[in-house]
């Protein structure tokens, strides 16, 4: 049963990956004793098959970007609390008249700035790839 999951780990790996090392890999792994060796070689297959797909086929600078624009949405949003509480606070209090901001707008605000970030930034790399597709 593990060897199949691990074959099916191996399939999921880009294929120039696969032609080069997946053989050399089910050889390992059948050649590993007991079952107490299968464990770290899964958790291996797994970990290659996110490191192969991301830093290889560039999906990492989505990645990168997206966590760039969740700090600054969460730095941003922790500004604006701050401010709006400054502001409640000089006008005599936190419950001054003043609407305070609550967490499930911060997080619909949230939501919709990391989607828009993240469709943006799919959006410039599809249409780059495309341009530099073109010209080659």
């Amino acid at each position: 049963m593990t060897r199949i999951v691990y074959r099916a780990l191996l399939r999921l790996h880009p294929p120039a990956f696969r032609r080069q090392f997946a053989h050399e890999m089910l050889w390992t792994f059948d050649e590993a004793p007991g079952t107490q060796a299968v464990a770290p070689l899964l958790l291996d297959a797994l970990f290659s098959l996110a490191r192969q797909w991301l830093l290889r086929s560039g999906a990492w600078r989505l990645a990168a970007a997206g966590a760039g624009g969740l700090i600054q949405l969460v730095l941003g949003g922790f500004g604006y609390m701050l401010v709006w509480q400054m502001h409640a606070v000089s006008r005599g209090g936190p419950d001054a008249g003043v609407e305070r901001l609550d967490l499930t707008r911060l997080t619909y605000i949230a939501t919709g700035v990391v989607g828009g970030v993240m469709c943006s930034v799919i959006s410039l790399t599809l249409w780059v790839k495309n341009f530099i597709g073109r010209r080659t």
